[in-house]
Parts: structure tokens; C-alpha cells; sequence
């Protein structure tokens, strides 16, 4: 090798060990679930403040939304859009050529393509991160959605030596042994995996997979940084109460019926007590209609359903939930990001839960005398809870906040041991965090 040949060398892998690091992201982002774009918001700011010239590209389900709303480059996540795939099972009704026609001459080329541009960026990429947002399943998609998705993901890793992480992700339910198949041997590939709860962790060991080595960490919004949060209500004003309505679901009206019935007469309660309420959504698809639906009731009953007694316009941005949540002085609500967020500005919370995360994020936080089972949801009941929790609130917000920075010291140390382990790019690790803002006054 001659000095001309030995000197570019050594120019190429310096350039190679300077050079930015690549990170790409996977996760249902896109869609319309606040939540989902707090997770990403929150993974993007603790990336970029160990790494400020790191630069990110996400998989998800409406890149058009996430370019947009992040301002990070995007691309699909899957070959097929959602309504191109349901045209695909009204051909499979229509007969069994038309189906193979369809798979041999659209679905497959489709994949084809899909899986060389997604081997272009992910080659490229210095690390690949599933995040949250629910996609640890198969409920409604069936195998062929997520888990395929996620399958196909962890393998072009594993092809291209990208290092794969599973970062603080909730599981289940995966209801099909194909999909069991394909989460497991996506998760083996990981060299990190973490779980935002105890329950998602045993859920994994339950369908098989040794999790002996995998963590348990906070769900990755509360490392949201404190800068973007508000706080405070409006002085002078009614004390608000922040109520969070969920679309209950189609198939079960009778359930829906007696839900929001429940809920009008806590509002009604509230509103003689002295005290507004604010409507919280927490997907903008799911909720926007059933929100329509409640304030429907409550005028039906002659319940006040204007300011200054309700408030229900539209939150379309984390930020602008964020504000809502922040003029209240406590949170009822099914919707487990609407209390994330409340606990991350020190708000105390009601859970309405009909799902295991929201009992082991309260519980955690020493709130389990607040949880309430949505199924059986009864206003008198909720009345009396929430008077105890009137009670309870000035006792409960040291307790809440301690537990907060608990939370905000795991996720520190989560993202410090995922972007410094051997194999990250010299970049990565000698990138340091940088400091926190300043908690703001509650």
C-alpha cells in the first residue's frame, strides 16, 4: 500500500467514525393518537440532546403527518396502505383467482419494493428503535400487520448489523401463533429490550421468549422535556377539571350509552360544585366523534356545554394538549396518555381503566385507590372518588412528583445506556446529555 492509499484509508475511517449518526425510528406514528405522537416527540428530544446533528428517519403509519408534526424525514411502513388492504380482502370474497391474481400481481411486487427501500435507509442507519405506541400485537391487524412490520424491520437490522433496540414497549394482546412466531424472533434480534411495565415484560415470557436479561422502564413520555409544559390555571377563573372521553366502541352501544350517561351526571355534579370542565381526546380519529357525541348528551339534559362551564375544542398537537392539561387542577379519564401527561405536570388522576397499563402506571405512582374499572363505571361511585381525591390532592402532589423523577432518572439512565454501549458510532458516545430545563413552578 503506498502513503497516497494509507492516507485516504485513514481519511475514510475517520470520516466514518465523525460522521453523524444515522437513527431510524418504528412505531404507529402519524395516525391521529396524541399519545403515540408524545412517544416520538419525547424520543426525538432525548436523542437529539446527547446528539444534536443526529439525524432520524422514521417508519410509521402517515409519514406526510410526521414529516410534518417532527420535521424528521419519513417514510411508510408498510407496502400496503390500510384501505388498500381491505380492498385486497374484498377480492378474496370475490373468489379465489381473484385473490391470487391479486396477491401474485400487486401485493407481492408491492412487498418487493417495499423491502429494498426500506434495506436502502436501514443500511444506512446506525441503530433501528421500535418504540411504543401499541404495536407489540396483532389486535385488529392480525399477523400480516404489525408484527409482520416489526418481522420485517428486525431482519434488514440483522442483515445490515444495525443494532435493534425495544424501547419501554407495552405487549399484547397477540392472539395468533404466526404472530407469536414473528415477535419473538424479531425481539431475539434485539440487542436491547425494555418493557414500559411489568406486565409487558411477563406478557413476552408468558408466549416464550426468555426475558431474563430485558428491563422494565417508564413509559418514554415522561422523559418529555419539562420546557414544553405549561402550568398553571388561569387565575381568577373556575377551578377545571380535566375529563378525558373514549371512544368506547361501536360493537358495544348499550356499554357506550351508560358510559357517557355516567360521565354527564359527574359533569353536571361538577359544574353545581363550582368547577368547569375541560374535554381531553387522546386520538384525534377515535375520540374527536365520540366527544360530538357526549356534548350531544349534555345539552339533551340540559347539562352546560359551553364555556364558561365546558370547554371541548379540539387539541390537534401535543403542545396544545399539553396547555389543556396544564389549566387543570386534576384528570378523570380512560385515556392512558391523558394521564401521563397530567402526572408529568404533577396533576393528580382518576384512571377509568380497561387495560392493564393504566392500572400499573397509577399503582405506581401510589395511586391505586383511583383506579376505577370502566365496565362497571357508576357516577356515584366516581363522585365519591373524586371527593376523596379532593380531599387527598395537596397530600398526594410531593408523593407524585418524588415518583416523577424517579421515572425521569430511569429514563435517563435508559437512554444513556442505549446510545453509549460498544457498537454505537464514536459520535453517539461521546455526545453528552444535555442538562435538563428547569422543572416549572406547579
Amino acid at each position: 500500500m503506498n502513503a497516497r492509499s494509507g492516507l485516504d484509508a485513514i481519511a475514510d475511517g475517520a470520516e466514518k467514525t465523525m460522521k453523524s449518526p444515522r437513527i431510524c425510528l418504528y412505531g404507529n406514528f402519524g395516525a391521529g393518537n396524541l399519545g403515540n405522537e408524545a412517544t416520538l416527540q419525547a424520543i426525538i428530544e432525548q436523542i437529539l440532546r446527547r446528539c444534536p446533528d443526529a439525524q432520524l428517519v422514521c417508519f410509521c403509519t402517515n409519514p406526510e403527518d410526521v414529516r410534518a408534526r417532527h420535521d424528521i424525514a419519513a417514510l411508510p411502513a408498510q407496502a400496503v396502505d390500510p384501505a388498500a388492504a381491505r380492498g385486497f380482502g374484498a377480492g378474496a370474497r370475490q373468489g379465489g383467482l381473484t385473490r391470487l391474481l391479486r396477491i401474485a400481481f400487486r401485493r407481492i411486487p408491492r412487498e418487493l419494493v417495499h423491502w429494498i427501500n426500506c434495506l436502502r435507509e436501514v443500511r444506512r442507519a446506525d441503530m433501528l428503535v421500535v418504540a411504543g405506541t401499541g404495536i407489540v400485537c396483532d389486535y385488529l391487524t392480525g399477523p400480516a400487520g404489525y408484527p409482520y412490520q416489526i418481522f420485517k424491520l428486525s431482519t434488514l437490522a440483522a442483515l445490515c448489523r444495525v443494532k435493534l433496540a425495544f424501547l419501554s414497549v407495552g405487549v399484547g394482546p397477540i392472539h395468533h401463533p404466526l404472530s407469536r412466531w414473528l415477535i419473538k424472533r424479531s425481539l431475539a434480534l434485539a440487542y436491547h429490550r425494555s418493557y414500559r411495565d411489568e406486565t409487558s415484560k411477563q406478557y413476552v415470557e408468558d408466549i416464550g421468549f426468555n426475558v431474563r436479561r430485558d428491563l422494565v422502564c417508564p413509559d418514554v413520555v415522561f422523559g418529555l422535556l419539562n420546557g414544553v409544559l405549561a402550568s398553571g390555571g388561569v387565575p381568577g377563573q373556575r377551578p377545571v377539571i380535566g375529563l378525558g372521553i373514549k371512544d368506547y366502541g361501536s360493537a358495544q352501544p348499550e356499554a357506550s350509552r351508560k358510559y357517557l350517561d355516567a360521565m354527564a351526571d359527574f359533569v353536571a355534579w361538577l359544574q353545581e360544585r363550582g368547577y368547569a370542565v375541560r374535554l381531553l381526546i387522546g386520538d384525534i380519529e377515535y375520540d374527536s366523534s365520540v366527544i360530538e357525541a357526549f356534548v350531544g348528551v349534555l345539552k339533551s339534559r340540559n347539562i352546560s356545554a359551553a364555556p364558561p362551564l365546558l370547554f371541548a375544542e379540539p387539541a390537534l398537537t401535543v403542545e396544545e394538549l399539553l396547555r389543556q392539561v396544564s389549566e387543570t387542577e386534576a384528570v378523570i379519564s380512560a385515556r392512558y396518555h391523558n394521564l401521563v401527561m397530567a402526572l408529568i405536570q404533577n396533576k393528580p388522576v382518576i384512571a377509568l381503566s380497561d387495560h392493564a397499563k393504566l392500572n400499573s402506571v397509577v399503582t405506581d405512582f401510589g395511586l391505586a385507590s383511583y383506579l376505577l374499572p370502566l365496565g362497571s363505571l357508576n357516577s356515584r361511585v366516581l363522585i365519591d372518588r373524586f371527593e376523596q381525591l379532593e380531599n387527598d390532592a395537596e397530600r398526594l402532589k410531593p408523593q407524585l412528583k418524588a415518583k416523577l423523577e424517579q421515572y425521569r432518572q430511569a429514563l435517563d439512565a435508559l437512554f444513556a445506556t442505549l446510545l453509549v454501549e460498544p457498537g454505537a458510532t464514536a459520535r453517539i458516545a461521546m455526545a453528552p446529555a444535555r442538562p435538563r430545563p428547569s422543572t416549572p413552578a406547579t
